[in-house]
């Protein structure tokens, strides 16, 4: 959903590169890059060391503040700038600690990353924890639709709740994307003011909404004595708009990046082995 907003959103320049990197005609853009977004999620992300890649697991009991989540550089934050970085200065190297499947080329792989954690990002339980790995601790007493833990509901559930309301993927694409060129507004920030927004939103959506008491835990475990959690589709309807708004925000925001890094001579295709190795 985000990178077909965001494709609604480019340039002709950053088109016909994107199109290039992704192995598609201008026609097809929109599905490449709809295609590229979900990637990352569907490769062995164990097996290829980007499983913490996907979050940065930023607290709800204590205001905003990153610490040292990022020391390591395995949190979306600085994925984010990498995969900008590498795209932009045309960057060789880049190499997976295992071989990914399905297998992309190099800048394909950084496209597909960045497309994907422009979206994460703005999901708000991929920016937040309770002790409860963003919500993927805290199973439902009942599942809803298919989704058995909170963090699934936020993934899946909030989505098609938007669809319910604007159509489908097409049509609330478009629709997303008319409303800002309607004027509705979107600043494009800085990529931890994109965590702070949606950590925002995890406190108020989430924790605060369910009333879902303070936990503590290390790093990526879950804490003990964490109860199922009663989710539904009221629930989930109640937060449509704040979606909307991040979905809206998730893909001019990646437009915005992609149109930047893509200017000059940005986002070759085949990066003729020049700039900084990984």
């Amino acid at each position: 959903m985000v990178a077909r907003v965001a494709a609604k959103n480019l340039t002709v320049g950053t088109r016909k590169k994107v199109a290039a990197i992704l192995g598609a005609n201008d026609a097809g853009l929109e599905e490449a890059v709809a295609a590229a977004a979900t990637w990352p999620d569907e490769m062995n992300k164990w097996k290829t060391k980007t499983a913490d890649w996907h979050f940065v697991d930023v607290p709800v009991d204590a205001p905003f503040a990153l610490g040292t989540l990022c020391a390591a550089h395995d949190c979306m934050i600085d994925r984010i700038q990498e995969m900008s970085d590498r795209l932009r200065t045309n960057q060789s190297g880049f190499k997976l600690a295992s071989p990914p499947s399905p297998s992309r080329s190099m800048t394909s792989q950084e496209m597909a990353f960045l497309i994907h954690f422009v979206g994460d990002i703005h999901q708000p339980l991929h920016s937040a924890n309770d002790g409860d790995r963003g919500g993927n601790c805290e199973t439902l007493v009942k599942a809803l639709s298919g989704s058995t833990e909170l963090h699934a509901v936020w993934d899946t559930n909030e989505v098609l709740a938007v669809f319910t309301v604007l159509g489908n993927e097409d049509a609330t694409s478009a629709a997303l994307f008319q409303r800002f060129k309607d004027g509705a507004p979107v600043d494009q920030a800085t990529i931890t003011d994109w965590a702070h927004e949606a950590n925002d939103l995890a406190r108020q959506d989430v924790y605060q909404k369910l009333s879902l008491p303070n936990h503590t835990a290390p790093a990526g475990q879950c804490a003990t004595g964490i109860a199922k959690v009663s989710v539904d589709q009221t629930y989930v309807d109640s937060n449509e708009k704040d979606v909307e708004q991040q979905l809206m925000r998730a893909g001019i925001r990646l437009s915005n990046v992609l149109n930047q890094i893509c200017a000059g001579t940005g986002c070759q295709a085949s990066p003729g082995g020049s700039g900084k190795k990984k």
